[in-house]
């Protein structure tokens, strides 16, 4: 992975996509966000979230995807959430803290990230209450999908794992189709497994399994989770 660091120049245009940077901001705060934001395009596989930036700006994600991952002692990678065009991260840096150390962002395919520097955008949640508001649920949010994540991780066994994270993934990244809900297949069944804690080939076992039984069906483009209401 290839580390790439912002720049100092502000971009000719910002395209803040995030939902709630463009519903919940008035034309004034909009204008504080131009000026100060910094746009870059991310080659695949470059990483732009690293060791010294973490605590300086919030990231938002203008076009493509990101997977959020920190770095073992040993060099390994080991992916905690997957960032979508209009979202943001880097979160940490709006509460003052350090993060992880190791964290970083990688680029899924080539992307369009806007920096903003945490200060300007703490300050325009101090007079923007909404604003503030919708940001503090979203981190809400992530925060209950990990601690939802760690209770799989604690309780269920390597298949239980395997379904409830292609549960969480179609509802978020799919949408609802005749008895289910399918998604692009963005998602290499190393990448699954390194998020559900278990091996490839367990990953490409249970997917076979599950197919088998009805609960799944997948292709190289698409996956498809069924009955998700009655499953959970």
């Amino acid at each position: 992975m290839n580390e790439v660091f912002p720049g100092s120049q502000p971009p000719d245009k910002i395209l803040l996509q995030t939902g709630i940077i463009r519903e919940k901001m008035n034309w004034k705060d909009l204008r504080v966000l131009h000026q100060a934001g910094v746009s870059r395009h991310i080659e695949n596989n470059k990483v732009i979230h690293v060791t010294g930036t973490v605590n300086r700006y919030l990231y938002f994600l203008q076009k493509g995807m990101m997977k959020i991952s920190t770095l073992t002692e040993d060099g390994n990678e080991v992916i905690k959430s997957i960032i979508r065009e209009g979202e943001f991260f880097g979160e940490l840096s709006l509460l003052g803290s350090e993060g992880d150390p190791q964290e970083v962002a990688v680029a899924m395919g080539c992307c369009e990230v806007c920096l903003v520097r945490s200060e300007t955008v703490r300050q325009l949640m101090a007079t923007n209450e909404c604003l503030c508001r919708n940001i503090n649920e979203i981190i809400g949010r992530r925060i209950r999908r990990n601690e939802k994540r760690m209770l799989s991780l604690m309780v269920k066994d390597v298949k239980g794992r395997i379904l409830d994270f292609l549960k969480e993934f179609v509802t978020e990244f799919g949408y609802p189709v005749e008895g289910g809900y399918k998604a692009k297949n963005f998602l290499t069944h190393w990448e699954i497994a390194n998020i559900t804690a278990t091996s490839r080939q367990s990953v490409t076992t249970s997917l076979t399994q599950f197919r088998k039984k009805g609960l799944i069906d997948y292709d190289t483009n698409t996956v498809c989770v069924f009955n998700i209401s009655n499953s959970r």
